[in-house]
């Protein structure tokens, strides 16, 4: 089941790699190396953060549907098909786990040997900022 979660997010990256992630208008590439891969860590943190908030108003706010079915249905996809957790904290560890290993590999089928963090970090952030886009209210 890792495998599939791993093609769902591959398969989710390719339509976001020729967008800019929102860290690139912070973060630009004129800036020295070391001052770019620490603003885009930065930039990832932020983005980490604010992914851990909403995945904990989604957890209160599945917790508030009165549907027993639905809280087993929710919980079931969680546990069985992604081998996660309904415990938002857990969420957000394995979706960061996920999104390291897409993002590397996204880097290693491009070919190119340079601007390896840097490339891996704006891709979080894309990965990152689709989630939140799907958990906004």
């Amino acid at each position: 089941m890792r495998t599939c979660l791993h093609l769902l997010l591959a398969a989710s990256l390719v339509p976001l790699l020729p967008l800019q992630a929102p860290a690139a208008e912070v973060c630009t590439p004129s800036e020295s190396t070391v001052a770019e891969t620490r603003c885009v860590m930065e930039a990832l943190q932020a983005k980490d953060r604010e992914m851990e908030k909403a995945l904990v108003r989604v957890a209160s706010e599945a917790r508030q549907v009165p549907s027993e079915t639905f809280q087993t249905l929710w919980r079931d996809n969680l546990t069985d098909f992604y081998k996660t957790s309904a415990d938002p904290s857990e969420q957000a560890r394995a979706f960061r786990a996920e999104r390291r290993k897409v993002c590397a590999y996204a880097k290693s089928v491009s070919f190119q040997g340079t601007g390896y963090g840097i490339f891996t970090t704006r891709c979080e952030l894309a990965l990152t900022q689709t989630l939140l886009e799907q958990l906004r209210p």
